[in-house]
């Protein structure tokens, strides 16, 4: 988990100058070959506008992915796509959020977090792949939480940059402690534990805790374990 997220602008002017005009090729060339698989697609689409992407029909149904970095950009479809589940009265059905994220930045995590736990509708995560950091905070906050037999989480503490004057990295203490304390709490909230020092000493280790799912049920992480389909012999 981070906690500062740079614009793509901030992290150019931090670059050197010939590392400026390297990134600013590649940007170039990538937005050039955008355009050209545009162009391929509107030849080969004769409506595209018409046309729903696999994403958008599995939304429709509740069936949210999250299959990238945490951060506001890709979490505002997500987002969006869950407060108008959440608005829409004739929806009903449990919300499956399904991830595979490798984490990503704090900020857009509480804000997706607070959508979830402020719906009216049942939500049930499925964790697929791996999760790490930021999603393994979001999988916990689901109301059923499932886990594939080959998935894995972890767990660890946030990290963070700060800059300034000596009254800004003063003051950017506080928010820090803030957040240390938020992912504290947060993990008491949705595990077996009743004190944050069980959690610092079962979870928040000083380095990277990667937990396998029937760790992640015995610490009270997750509810239920997939187990692979039987195949007739």
């Amino acid at each position: 988990m981070r906690r500062n997220q740079l614009s793509p602008q901030e992290i150019r002017e931090k670059l050197p100058t010939h590392l400026r005009d390297l990134v600013d090729e590649l940007v170039r060339a990538e937005l050039r070959r955008h355009d050209d698989d545009d162009e391929e697609d509107e030849i080969d689409r004769p409506f595209p506008s018409l046309q729903k992407s696999p994403a958008d029909e599995l939304e429709e149904r509740g069936v949210i992915i999250l299959d990238k970095e945490i951060s506001k950009q890709t979490l505002a479809k997500p987002s969006a796509r869950l407060l108008s589940l959440h608005l829409n009265p004739q929806f009903n059905d449990t919300v499956q959020i399904v991830l595979n994220s490798p984490g990503g930045y704090t900020d857009a995590m509480w804000a997706f977090i607070d959508l979830m736990e402020s719906s009216r509708l049942h939500i049930r995560t499925v964790a697929m792949g791996q999760i790490c950091s930021a999603a393994t905070m979001i999988f916990i906050a689901g109301d059923e939480r499932v886990m594939a037999p080959n998935s894995t989480t972890m767990i660890h503490h946030y990290s963070d940059v700060a800059y300034g004057t000596h009254y800004d990295l003063v003051a950017a203490r506080k928010e820090q402690d803030m957040e240390a304390a938020k992912v504290v709490g947060h993990l008491l909230k949705h595990s077996k534990y009743s004190t944050a020092k069980e959690v610092e000493s079962k979870l928040l280790l000083k380095n990277d805790n990667w937990l396998t799912p029937t760790e992640m049920k015995k610490h009270g992480l997750c509810d239920i374990l997939l187990k692979p389909r039987r195949r007739p012999k």
